[in-house]
């Protein structure tokens, strides 16, 4: 009967991995064996990667039940490619990817892969189980990011485990006991328990750490034994003082402690006795142990007692998931705040952008699921859009120029002018060093993207004036330079977005104390920008609304209220005035009203939010002669220019609006 069904799953895997001839990939040996090279060959032909001449694919290997990430080098001949890959002596299964650029070919989620076979003509170790774990996103064994579409039922990931295990058994039944009885509960329910005991039974005649903590997977579900789990947990804790189960014990007491002064400590004890290690990795990740928030409160505590050398000490050890997040709440923050002097961030920023360079040529084990290649990808959209804007920020305004300049300019190669906060940047250190040649065209190709700020066009002014002798011509000078098709798509995606809604009443003051009443303000365009001193892009979008400001300060019939909301600082009407004052801002502000009842400044902001289902601030608001709302944009994308033009975008079109 064994060799009955033997033969019957055999047959039925060779029809279900049958080389298909019109296939766009083919297997050479179309059955290979772990150990020896196979070469694969790839037709884009009907593919989403026809007719490119820069296909690149990445292959996942099952090894030892663990999946394994490279790239495959494959060399393009009369538009087909091919590859030749040497399998390694524990691979189990193989499955390819082809890529170009932004496209991907997965063969429509059902994947190109082949189950590798043993010496006695079955199916190797691990090609069964790599085979049905690939395709089941939910039970969390599969890859990232790969057919994560593909969700096959409990029963097919029930039925290819079982056979990894019936087969290979001396292999895969410790690795695989806790996925396949997942899998059998949730094909069977309560009879399943019966054979998840067995299963234990087993686990228990090799108590390894691995095996315990198996143990008390299963103990916990599907089991749902609290008595014998409770018990089990104070003998892998008595038995493995800093093994998995203590360090999940741990980091669970000090993520629910509220208390940020024990919080610290129980984060320095932690930290101490267990150290951030990649082998690590995959239990902390099922069991949702997270390094990143234990540095992040020690990162933060640090900020707050002014301990940048420590802060400095500590970037040398983070994990570079980590770096990103860390970066942002204490430096990218304080520096856009100027909660805290430049010279003060330099040295913590600039070493966690070394720790963070350390990885460029070495994947980090949080990235596994990624090929050599992905992962340089990756790495320069982590590194640049999370670090290296503020952080030329950061050299240029401690003096550090040539470091700032190579920093800008290696990071204008991923950017390609869209980003206005380097282009400004990039722009500063060219007229410091005085390179006008290279200065005129960062601010050209910075105009064409609409990605300028209101220095860069001082400086393209001066450019203007410096190759002209006036400033007569200048505004269409720089109309002209405008990309006329984002423009053009610009208001076109303007335009379906357009709505036509009732705006609730308000009445606010100013800043002189003068009451400003919505029904007062008929036959106006009215412009609404709520923003609090707090809010970093807030303030970040004032000088592309100063622009706007300046833009319609000659027509009585649109105006434009700063809506300072949601602040708590006993003090900040006069904050906020002087905060106006200082930047030379021509606005109009408004105080939201604060009721008694509440500890900020929200009434009006409160109830347009419930009104349209929105929140969150920078939020502005535009609004016709009849009082009629007819945008609602959340945010602000960085550039200056660019949030002038979609302003006066929206102001002319709600001024034609009937």
């Amino acid at each position: 009967m064994k060799k009955m069904l033997l033969g019957f799953i055999l047959l039925f895997a060779q029809v279900l991995f049958a080389q298909d001839p019109n296939s766009r990939v083919k297997f050479d040996p179309f059955r290979a064996k772990p150990g020896q090279e196979i070469t694969i060959t790839y037709n884009p032909e009907g593919s989403p990667l026809a007719g490119k001449k820069d296909i690149k694919a990445v292959v996942y290997t099952y090894e030892n039940y663990v999946w394994q990430v490279n790239d495959l080098a494959f060399k393009e001949e009369n538009g087909i490619w091919k590859a030749n890959l040497k399998l390694s002596n524990t691979c189990g299964m193989l499955s390819v990817k082809f890529k170009s650029g932004e496209l991907e070919d997965t063969n429509n989620e059902f994947s190109f892969s082949q189950m590798l076979i043993d010496d006695t003509g079955r199916f190797a170790p691990g090609g069964y189980a790599g085979w049905g774990l690939m395709r089941a996103s939910n039970f969390g064994y599969g890859v990232k990011n790969y057919l994560e579409k593909q969700n096959i039922s409990d029963s097919a990931v029930y039925f290819w485990l079982n056979q990894e295990i019936s087969f290979h058994p001396k292999e895969a039944s410790e690795a695989l006991s806790v996925p396949f009885c997942q899998a059998l509960f949730k094909m069977q329910g309560e009879p399943s328990l019966v054979r998840v005991n067995r299963v234990v039974a087993f686990l228990k005649k090799s108590p390894t750490e691995q095996n315990l903590m198996r143990l008390l997977s299963l103990y916990q579900h599907p089991l749902n034994n609290k008595t014998t789990s409770d018990s089990l947990e104070k003998v892998i804790l008595s038995t493995y003082p800093s093994g998995d189960l203590a360090r999940l014990k741990a980091y669970q007491q000090l993520n629910f402690e509220r208390d940020f002064g024990k919080k610290i400590e129980l984060c320095k004890a932690f930290l101490k006795q267990f150290p951030y290690r990649d082998a690590d990795y995959t239990f902390n990740e099922k069991r949702m142990v997270n390094y990143t928030n234990v540095y992040l409160s020690m990162a933060i505590q640090a900020m707050m007692q002014k301990g940048y050398a420590s802060l400095e000490k500590m970037s040398a050890e983070l994990p570079a998931i980590s770096i990103p997040t860390i970066y942002y709440k204490c430096i990218d923050i304080a520096h856009k705040r100027k909660d805290v002097d430049d010279s003060q961030l330099l040295a913590p920023a600039r070493a966690m952008v070394k720790r963070m360079e350390l990885f460029k040529n070495q994947r980090p084990v949080e990235y596994w699921f990624l090929s050599p290649n992905e992962w340089a990808v990756e790495y320069e959209k982590i590194f640049n859009q999370n670090l290296a804007l503020t952080q030329i920020g950061i050299l240029r305004n401690t003096g550090n120029f040539e470091e700032a300049m190579d920093l800008a300019n290696r990071a204008q190669k991923y950017f390609m002018f869209k980003s206005a906060m380097l282009n400004n940047e990039q722009a500063l250190l060219l007229d410091h060093f005085k390179k006008y040649d290279l200065l005129q065209e960062v601010l050209v190709k910075s105009m064409h993207e609409n990605q300028s700020s209101p220095e860069m066009l001082d400086l393209l002014k001066k450019d203007y004036i410096r190759a002209r002798g006036s400033e007569n011509g200048f505004d269409t000078y720089v109309s002209g330079l405008k990309n006329p098709e984002l423009a053009s798509k610009e208001l076109d995606e303007l335009k379906s977005i357009m709505i036509n809604k009732s705006m609730p009443d308000w009445t606010m003051k100013d800043g002189t104390g003068k009451i400003v009443k919505f029904k007062d303000l008929r036959g106006k365009t009215i412009v609404m920008d709520f923003w609090a001193t707090w809010c970093v892009p807030c303030k970040a979008s004032f000088p592309g609304m100063k622009l706007a400001v300046e833009k319609y300060k000659n027509d009585p019939n649109v105006v434009f209220f700063f809506v300072d909301t949601e602040e708590r600082s006993p003090n900040y009407k006069q904050e906020i005035m002087q905060y106006i004052k200082e930047n030379n801002y021509p606005f109009t502000v408004l105080f939201d009203n604060k009721l008694p009842t509440e500890k900020a400044n929200d009434e009006v902001f409160n109830r347009i939010c419930k009104a349209f289902s929105i929140s969150g601030i920078p939020q502005k608001l535009i609004i016709d002669k009849n009082g009629k709302l007819r945008f609602i944009t959340v945010g602000f994308k960085g550039s200056a220019t660019g949030l002038a033009d979609e302003i006066s975008a929206m102001i002319e079109l709600t001024k034609k609006a009937e």
